[in-house]
């Protein structure tokens, strides 16, 4: 009995705090919340449920939120459309959700006041009203009136606000087209070709709907070739006069950036000046040919990254040799035998003896154990050592060695041996193979440094 009283009591309580959220929502100025809290607060106990003051609550806390927006709208000045539609739109949100419930009846007040299409219609009327105050000397006030009249037309067809939202959006490819055109013949009278180009794009790009503007088009291609062209021609200028002093990879790869670009900026209107092939030229010149040793190209692989350099098989046919050697070497010890020899007195056993005065005491029997601590060292070393030497256009050399070392104490415990001894051993002995991985991981983290570097200084080459 006493677990279903408390659960009934659980039960009250959340019901409280579910009308009480709701009224803490309006009091913080969040009215849509407070209609859902209730709204939510009602579904959830159920129509049976229901007692007086719920629905005393409830009836409460819509007629306040409606009031709220009612207030609004009376006191928004009648061209304050913003504020206006704000608050219709709060009614309508407010009718969606307490409409067709079993609970509406209880709040006829409201639901008999407003229907969703007259709330829907006066939103229309709203925005219908404020395209109609829009007062149009430019393409954004154009658009600013077409786009009123199309938010209204999805509330409802509201009279002819279908035909203002499409003359409105037509007026507004119209003047947008002639404002762009306009400022592109201005760019175009003072040089500036390719803003030139992009306003006279804009310009058949907003009044496509309606057919071409003018000669827009044609506009468009005389400028925006003129600008690919003097970027081309510049682009290639300046590969031709560094190809005068060239002496370089470096120089060659630079020569070949610029020849792409002009080829690329040019693309639209063809090859300029056989620009595409004469950067195919200069960037094999460029190439830097890199030999690495088997085995370890995939490590110089994220060095040499960049698309210039290449990897070939043999050292003849390469512009930098990196020859990179690894030798190791392993040993480890023979453990020596040490022996410690121990002993301990110790309670092996208590008996019950009568004393002098004929009293039973307690008597502890101790033994003397004699025994020995037997410890062996297993240690083992591998060292690698790495010479990497470079030739060609760089030339550079050096020897490393890398150390990997393990070692582990086993103890163990031979004779009489007090039973709290247990035989252990201390750190760890690890293999020829994982002190070969731990050396190797070194010796290549050391060895990407060096390729690198070597990166650094060829790039430049």
């Amino acid at each position: 009995m006493r677990i279903i009283f408390l659960v009934c009591c659980i039960l009250m309580l959340s019901a409280c705090i579910s009308s009480r959220q709701a009224e803490q929502a309006y009091k913080k100025g969040n009215y849509l919340k407070s209609i859902d809290l209730i709204a939510a607060f009602v579904e959830e106990k159920g129509e049976a449920k229901l007692d007086a003051n719920d629905l005393t609550r409830f009836r409460q806390i819509v007629g306040d939120v409606a009031a709220h927006y009612e207030n609004a709208l009376l006191s928004a000045d009648r061209t304050n459309y913003g504020s206006r539609i704000q608050s219709y739109e709060a009614l309508l949100k407010m009718k969606v959700r307490l409409s067709e419930r079993f609970f509406s009846q209880q709040i006829s007040f409201f639901n008999n006041k407003y229907s969703i299409i007259g709330l829907r219609k006066a939103i229309a009327e709203e925005y219908y009203s404020w395209g109609n105050a829009v007062t149009c000397q430019s393409s954004a006030c154009y658009a600013m009136r077409a786009e009123k009249y199309q938010k209204g037309s999805e509330y409802y067809k509201y009279r002819d606000i279908e035909t203002l939202h499409q003359q409105a959006n037509n007026q507004y490819m119209q003047v947008a087209a002639q404002e762009f055109y306009e400022l592109g013949k201005y760019y175009a009278d003072s040089g500036s070709f390719q803003l030139a180009a992009e306003k006279f794009a804009a310009a058949s790009k907003v009044y496509k709907p309606l057919g071409k503007y003018k000669d827009s088009d044609q506009l468009f291609v005389v400028y925006d070739k003129k600008y690919r062209t003097k970027e081309a021609k510049e682009h290639f200028q300046q590969a031709q006069a560094i190809i005068a002093k060239a002496n370089s990879r470096y120089d060659y790869r630079k020569i070949a950036k610029l020849f792409q670009y002009a080829a690329e900026i040019y693309q639209p209107y063809g090859d300029y000046q056989n620009a595409r092939a004469l950067a195919k030229q200069y960037q094999q010149k460029g190439i830097i040919k890199v030999y690495v040793s088997s085995g370890y190209q995939s490590l110089a692989s994220n060095s040499f990254f960049n698309d210039y350099y290449q990897f070939v098989y043999t050292p003849s046919q390469a512009d930098v040799v990196i020859n990179i050697e690894f030798r190791s070497h392993y040993q480890n010890t023979s453990p020596p035998l040490h022996i410690t020899s121990m002993n301990e007195n110790l309670i092996e056993k208590t008996i019950h003896v009568t004393n002098a005065n004929g009293d039973i005491e307690k008597k502890d029997i101790y033994k003397t154990y004699y025994f020995n601590l037997e410890t062996q060292t297993y240690s083992n070393e591998l060292q690698i050592n790495m010479n990497i030497n470079v030739n060609g256009l760089y030339i550079y050399h050096d020897s490393q060695n890398f150390i990997s070392r393990s070692m582990m104490n086993k103890y163990n415990y031979t004779g009489d041996v007090p039973a709290k001894y247990h035989n252990y051993t201390s750190g760890e002995y690890l293999t020829h193979e994982q002190l070969y991985q731990q050396g190797l991981k070194q010796a290549e983290n050391y060895l990407a440094n060096i390729l690198t570097e070597i990166h650094r200084y060829t790039d430049q080459l």
